[in-house]
């Protein structure tokens, strides 16, 4: 195929804005968040090589790779190329890029394991939360969902209030996909959603549909990822757990419980959203009591030591 010539000069600052534009504007017709978290990364990226797709090459992208080494930590760096490389993919599936995508090389990681919350540790937060002066039932819903649900930080606050449904379900969509799956919580909590419902109904119209929603605003709007992080962290405090415990601690615990009912992988990453059940291996294998049961079944064959 004939491939336009492009001269290899420099770009302006408005072309590379152009390309940027050009992909996030797909993004955002299938995904509201993705294309936020994606700019700055891929703003980045082509700033760095300052190149249109057609004059790109495989060594372009390693240098950027390579120019992330030591700055940043190896997840970081993954995640970073990741959308890097769903940025390319976008132009190679129109034909403007030359070199295979495959050499566009996306390193593995080495994940950090979160510290899961007992549930002793657990009721010790919604303690704190439930003895708050004046208390706060938007907090104390978020924290009792995310117990119940598992569901990720992001998918939390992109829930709507017309998204709740009377069996204490709801339908999400799955955070960096486009797939959807339902989610469910137990009385108690939704005991304390509903009674959020009607305060947050009592303050009167809002510009937003989010669920929950900030408290101090003239104009509420959704509340932020890191207002919710610093509710955790002083409830962690007030209740004397000293454990490094994050939002996604919540996740975990709720991976680890249905691990330990020998829920199977597979019907776990549906529930929470992995798009294959060896996404969670990490998070189950040390949680199966079913490991314990066959390590000491193996005894049986074993003689006592001699002395």
């Amino acid at each position: 195929m004939c491939r336009p010539f492009v001269d290899d000069t420099y770009l302006t600052s408005s072309s590379n804005s152009d390309l940027v534009q050009d992909y996030l504007s797909w993004k955002r017709s299938y995904t509201k968040r993705a294309h936020q978290v994606y700019s700055l990364w891929v703003h980045r990226f082509q700033e760095f090589v300052n190149k249109p797709p057609e004059m790109l090459s495989h060594t372009d992208y390693a240098a950027f790779a390579d120019s992330l080494r030591g700055k940043h930590a190896p997840c970081g760096i993954q995640f970073a190329l990741s959308i890097v490389h769903n940025y390319l993919r976008y132009f190679a599936e129109q034909g403007r890029l030359r070199f295979p995508l495959y050499l566009a090389k996306v390193p593995t990681g080495a994940r950090q394991s979160h510290e899961s919350i007992e549930e002793g540790e657990y009721k010790q937060i919604v303690e704190i939360l439930r003895t708050k002066n004046p208390i706060s039932l938007r907090d104390l819903a978020m924290i009792m969902l995310l117990h119940d649900t598992g569901v990720r930080i992001g998918e939390l606050l992109s829930l709507e209030v017309e998204d709740l449904e009377e069996d204490y379900s709801a339908v999400i969509r799955t955070e960096k996909t486009i797939r959807q799956r339902r989610i469910f919580w137990n009385a108690d909590t939704d005991n304390v959603l509903q009674q959020y419902l009607v305060e947050r109904v009592n303050r009167g119209p809002v510009e937003t549909e989010a669920l929950f929603i900030t408290r101090y605003c003239r104009s509420a709007k959704g509340i932020g990822r890191r207002s919710v992080e610093r509710i955790l962290k002083e409830a962690v405090r007030k209740a004397g757990i000293n454990k490094k415990l994050c939002l996604h601690s919540f996740r975990h615990s709720f991976i680890h419980r249905l691990a330990k009912l020998s829920v199977p992988d597979a019907i776990i990453a549906q529930l929470v959203g992995h798009s294959t059940p060896g996404t969670i291996a990490h998070y189950t294998k040390l949680s199966r009591p079913e490991f314990k049961e066959y390590a000491l079944r193996q005894l049986q064959f074993t003689g006592k030591p001699t002395m």
